[in-house]
């Protein structure tokens, strides 16, 4: 039948290319943006994608029928790679009627992984996860979280034909539940967690019997298996927050997965998958991307990326198939000599695992030119590099940089980066290397103690009240020529100011947006020496009226700053000006208008737009 033609499929996941799994979106630390362009073999991976589908739906011709999982795969392909989210929300729109019909056809049949899958689908296309194919997928995948018990934690199917939950889907429903706040997050990351081996990897299957006292990975007993460890550490990667634990499995796995990599960049599966292939290196080149290894997930991305049909012109007989990813070279010979033909499900299944390996794929390093900005002294600087083609991604190491750190050409066709240099003095070198070897560039680092003495210096700031949010003029005096210092304080990082031939500089500086005192320092070889001002922010004045002696009143003006100008205005008139006490007070006896039954008593500061306040005074 051809429901349990799928379920067959889907309960192998990790055995063979039939697996139905694609990596998801990352929280990678090496990566520089998220919304980074994605690389032109990405996108041609994910446009191919396209072009297999019929009304949003992948149609299975060998068995004849319409392969949700696999356009379920597909979505979240393109949701990670970018670029596609017409045809994402296409996918989403087209499976809404049928999500019942691939995750829980009849009420005893709930399929965990299936669930799990749409929850996270439901969730990165803009579903709501609450109600997307008539389903509340965040309750139906916490239903087949066990409560309790040695398997606290563990996914399990409810199904005639049996439990094939596994840590492919235990490892959406982390992903998916985190995502939700759920409760049964934490029990399910515990229990993902377990199947974790002391070496590193994770393995597939669960321990058969569920009501055994030890649910953990059997070092030696169960089998290695790239494509679930590669396919556990993405997901992982793309909760937030983490705790601890699951960083540290993150690292163990990454660190299991370099070591298992081959010389020309590529990985083998499983014990059932002993040979390279597409769909574990494009899985494992994501998973490393996550962890900030970006060098090997480079090498991984381009041994793909020799596997991908590229143009071709109308007679061969892979025209119109320019993206799609080829299973291994044997796969790609066989189709370049006939097409692709009856193993086109083998392809797809391919391309949908690994397109998004692609993305970590490393542009042309010979065809950079690196230049810097930034502070003499020891600081910052900021790298840019032209040059490279839109979506190029490099791996910058160097001074500061922890492991290697992915970066990416913008739309705008350049690459920029910010790095800390170092304390000392002397050259600091940093390196991009792409697919065809690297390229440094130095920059010159200044001891701190280069900069000038702060002898005899005076930093000069304006007297009195200024408006907050406004610019004012720092003056430095009396350095020696060509000296240099930082500058500190309010708006400012630690900012590298040189004194002009004279000894004179200028530096404007925005205030807070606040009222309070804003101090400045100038930090030299000797010292440092300050500067204040007085900033005056938005603030409501509190006008009183007091008995009067004879025809005058009494007017309390309250909250403004020491010395503030304050006046009192009656009618338009300015009937008294001064400055308040040390208190903020200012008090004053006016002459009120008569001929009136109610005035306004208004009193401004300093600043009239951002400090006044006013009372309705009744005349008698």
């Amino acid at each position: 039948m051809k429901f349990s033609l799928s379920r067959t499929a889907l309960s192998g996941l990790a055995l063979s290319v039939a697996a139905t799994a694609v990596a998801q979106p990352l929280l990678a630390p090496a990566q520089a943006a998220t919304d980074a362009p994605a690389t032109s073999a990405a996108r041609a991976g994910t446009g191919w994608l396209a072009t297999q589908l019929t009304d949003g739906v992948i149609h299975n011709d060998t068995y004849d029928f319409d392969d949700l999982g696999m356009t379920m795969d597909i979505g979240l392909s393109m949701d990670e790679v970018g670029g596609d989210q017409a045809l994402v929300r296409q996918i989403r729109s087209a499976l809404s009627t049928r999500i019942q019909e691939y995750a829980a056809p009849a009420p005893t049949e709930r399929y965990s992984g299936s669930l799990a899958k749409s929850l996270v689908f439901a969730q990165v296309s803009g579903a709501d996860p609450r109600a997307y194919g008539g389903l509340d997928l965040v309750a139906e995948t916490e239903a087949r979280v066990t409560e309790g018990g040695p398997s606290a934690g563990r996914l399990a199917d409810l199904s005639a034909y049996g439990d094939y939950a596994n840590s492919f889907g235990q490892a959406l429903a982390v992903r998916g539940l985190s995502a939700a706040g759920s409760g049964k997050a934490a029990a399910a990351t515990d229990f993902l967690l377990k199947q974790q081996c002391s070496s590193g990897f994770f393995r597939v299957f669960f321990t058969t019997d569920a009501s055994a006292a030890d649910q953990s990975c059997v070092e030696g007993t169960d089998p290695t298996d790239t494509d679930t460890t590669a396919f556990v550490v993405s997901q992982l990667a793309a909760t937030s927050p983490r705790p601890a634990a699951v960083d540290a499995a993150i690292a163990k796995a990454v660190a299991w997965l370099a070591a298992t990599q081959k010389a020309d960049g590529s990985f083998v599966g499983s014990a059932f998958t002993p040979d390279p292939n597409t769909n574990s290196t494009g899985l494992a080149a994501s998973a490393l991307a996550a962890a900030g290894t970006c060098e090997q997930a480079g090498r991984a991305a381009e041994w793909v990326s020799a596997l991908q049909v590229g143009p071709q012109p109308a007679s061969s007989p892979l025209a119109g198939e320019e993206g799609a990813l080829a299973y291994d070279r044997t796969a790609m010979d066989s189709a370049s000599a006939s097409g692709i033909g009856a193993a086109r499900d083998q392809w797809w299944r391919a391309t949908v695992q690994a397109v998004a390996g692609l993305t970590h794929a490393r542009g042309s390093a010979k065809a950079l030119t690196v230049t810097s900005t930034g502070t003499a002294t020891s600081g910052t600087a900021t790298l840019t590099a032209t040059g490279g083609a839109v979506g190029d991604r490099f791996c910058l190491t160097g001074p500061g940089i922890q492991g290697s750190r992915t970066v990416v050409v913008g739309s705008d066709r350049t690459l920029s980066s910010k790095v800390t240099l170092p304390a000392t003095a002397g050259g600091a070198t940093y390196t991009l290397t792409g697919r065809d070897g690297a390229t440094s560039h130095t920059v010159a680092v200044v001891q701190p103690d280069a900069r000038g003495s702060v002898a005899g210096v005076r930093l000069a700031a304006p007297a009195g009240f200024r408006k907050a949010g406004s610019k004012v003029a720092l003056d430095v005096l009396g350095a020696a020529a060509g000296a240099r210092f930082v500058l500190r304080g309010p708006g400012l990082s630690d900012t590298t100011v040189v004194a002009a031939s004279d000894g004179a500089l200028t530096r404007s500086v925005t205030l807070p947006t606040t009222t309070t005192t804003a101090a400045y320092v100038l930090v030299g070889s000797a010292g440092q020496v300050g500067a204040e001002v007085r900033v005056l922010g938005k603030r409501r004045l509190k006008v009183s009226t007091l008995a009067g002696d004879g025809p005058r009143t009494r007017v309390l003006v309250r909250r403004l700053a020491a010395r503030e100008k304050v006046k009192v205005i009656v009618a338009g008139r300015t009937l008294a000006k001064g400055r308040a006490n040390a208190k903020g007070r200012f008090v004053a006896r006016v002459a009120l208008p008569d001929g009136r039954a109610r005035v306004r008593v208004r009193a401004v500061g300093q600043f009239p737009a951002l400090r006044s306040g006013s009372r309705g005074v009744t005349l008698r």
